[in-house]
């Protein structure tokens, strides 16, 4: 089975409530999707499925690049310039990539990697660590920083804006650091976390609370902001650059689009798993990557409050 670009419309997408999304393309990878990342200034996707395949796929769901052969892949990241990604090889082993997808390196780890970022135009690329240690490594794979963190952080995320490592733990905490291991801030949670996503500008840090919905922190001191309770276990969530508009997904496989206040404007049941969700910058559209190996694109045309 090829990867292809298909435009069958799932019947899911119109069954929900609120006012429904266009599917602008789908695509399907050759294997069962494992992660994908997206570059927030070209709206490029780079995915990794279980069979070894690593996939380069522009915004208009057309495959600039693909590779074979990377079996093991747990996690990706790459760069908003598409100037670099990264990938969690196995436990203990990070790739970076080229825009070719091509390896210019590759770092052996004394502990198991739990999450890869690649700074916005590529030049840094930090990894978190199992027993709660972190590098940040730069273009050579020369070590920049490395600091440890109060528990093994699960998420991270480099901000657009300024030189700050944004991490979750899968629970008890929340925290910013400097690029250089300074610790800007820590804040703990009561919770078990899915999945972390931060407002591109730092203003605001959304997380997946399971049954306590989406909980927000305030990006510059960590302190606890709104919740948004919604129906279901929700365990991925994203938001756009300003974090007008949210996206998140249910362990029962709904999808769910908020905008900023919690207001859901539309939401579904989903047949299958939901591996990722990604909002573009702006909040018209939104990326679901499937455990099937589908890939959809779904756009708003016009903003509703």
């Amino acid at each position: 089975m090829l990867a292809t670009m298909s435009m069958s419309e799932p019947l899911w997408l119109r069954d929900g409530q609120g006012n429904p999304p266009t599917l602008r393309w789908a695509y399907a990878l050759e294997a069962p999707l494992v992660a994908m990342d997206m570059g927030r200034e070209s709206g490029e996707i780079l995915a990794a499925d279980d069979c070894g395949g690593l996939y380069r796929i522009n915004r208009r769901g057309e495959l600039l690049k693909s590779s074979k052969g990377l079996r093991g892949a747990r996690a990706v990241a790459w760069s908003d310039t598409n100037a670099a990604g990264a990938v969690i090889i196995g436990d203990q082993k990070v790739l970076r990539l080229n825009g070719k997808l091509e390896a210019d390196w590759s770092v052996g780890l004394p502990e198991p990697a739990l999450g890869v970022a690649v700074a916005p135009f590529g030049r840094q690329t930090a990894i978190s660590l199992a027993n709660g240690g972190n590098l940040v490594l730069g273009e050579q794979s020369e070590q920049l920083s490395i600091f440890e963190t109060a528990r093994p952080l699960k998420w991270i995320q480099f901000l657009t804006n300024k030189p700050v490592l944004i991490g979750a733990a899968e629970y008890g905490q929340v925290c910013a650091h400097h690029i250089n291991g300074e610790r800007l801030w820590s804040e703990k949670c009561f919770a078990s976390l899915g999945e972390m996503s931060a407002a591109a500008n730092g203003e605001l840090i959304l997380v997946a609370g399971f049954n306590q919905g989406i909980q927000s922190f305030d990006g510059d001191d960590g302190s606890t902001r709104d919740s948004y309770l919604t129906e279901g276990t929700v365990s991925r969530v994203a938001c756009s650059y300003d974090a007008e508009r949210i996206a998140a997904a249910t362990l029962e496989h709904h999808l769910l689009w908020l905008n900023f206040s919690g207001r859901l404007l539309w939401s579904t049941e989903v047949d299958e798993e939901i591996v990722r969700v990604i909002c573009d910058p702006l909040g018209d559209w939104l990326l679901v990557g499937l455990r099937s190996g589908q890939i959809l694109r779904l756009e708003w045309e016009g903003k509703s409050s």
